[in-house]
């Protein structure tokens, strides 16, 4: 028992050295290298020696920063140079030509004083509402205040109307021109929330203006949609009702043309 207890003392006394199992205090692992000794030692290295040196030393940590600096000049200069939507327009259920939405874009925004390039409108034909996840995502473009216009099929605008979505003509100037629509061309629908679905409140049956028809407007049936209604409402989270304003007037006033701008946007351009 006396044998086996003076063994484990050794084991733990630093100050026994054991030859066989025990590396010695003054052996290479214990000793602290500093810069001085990798400088000396890289002194005595031949050209080849050197070069692999850096390779070993230096290279991974140059390659990491050198792919970092890539990435994140990339994501930087696209950030940088992607256009900025100043005018976001939703189009639902339609199928248009590419083609004429694109020239609609670029007209609008000639109206608006763009320049097309580093500013332009959006007019984003992809949306359905009738599709689930599609119709969740534009309601949340509107919720942001992403989405500035939404123009669907009677059937499928009322069902985003009725959700208190859109600006009327007696609460918001921005939509003013609803006012000198043709009264058979207005769609007038009552707002329906969470309450009045479960029952717990009646249904106010007071309806509002909350949309025109445009589908017999010139410039939307170059569009060529094949839908017999095309309802237009500006939602009321947009930030940009002046250009939603705008919007309205060039897309329902014949007298205007491609290349026309509007006086106050070409001034605020200036």
């Amino acid at each position: 028992m006396q044998g086996r207890l003076v063994y484990m003392a050794r084991i733990f006394d630093d100050s026994v050295e054991d030859d066989k199992s025990k590396v010695k205090k003054d052996g290479l692992i214990y000793q602290q290298r500093d810069d001085t000794d990798y400088k000396k030692e890289y002194e005595k290295l031949d050209s080849k020696g050197k070069f692999q040196f850096f390779k070993d030393y230096y290279l991974p940590t140059i390659v990491v920063i050198a792919v970092i600096a890539l990435v994140g000049g990339y994501f930087l200069y696209g950030a940088l140079t992607k256009p900025q939507t100043v005018l976001y327009v939703a189009i639902c259920d339609q199928n248009l030509d590419d083609k004429q939405v694109d020239k609609l874009e670029k007209a609008v925004g000639t109206y608006l004083g763009l320049d097309n390039k580093h500013e332009i409108v959006t007019i984003n034909t992809e949306f359905n509402s009738k599709n689930g996840t599609l119709s969740e995502q534009l309601q949340s473009y509107i919720y942001a205040g992403t989405c500035d216009i939404v123009i669907a099929p009677k059937e499928g605008f009322t069902g985003y109307a009725t959700a208190g979505y859109f600006f009327e003509p007696d609460s918001s100037d921005t939509v003013a021109a609803f006012k000198d629509w043709p009264k058979d061309k207005r769609i007038y629908c009552p707002i329906i929330d969470g309450e009045n679905i479960r029952g717990e409140k009646e249904i106010d049956e007071t309806k509002y203006n909350f949309g025109i028809d445009v589908a017999d407007c010139k410039k939307y049936k170059a569009l060529e949609g094949k839908s017999k209604s095309a309802v237009l409402g500006v939602s009321n989270s947009s930030r940009k009702q002046e250009e939603a304003a705008a919007f309205i007037k060039f897309l329902t006033d014949d007298s205007l043309k491609d290349g026309d701008v509007n006086p106050d946007f070409a001034l605020q351009s200036k």
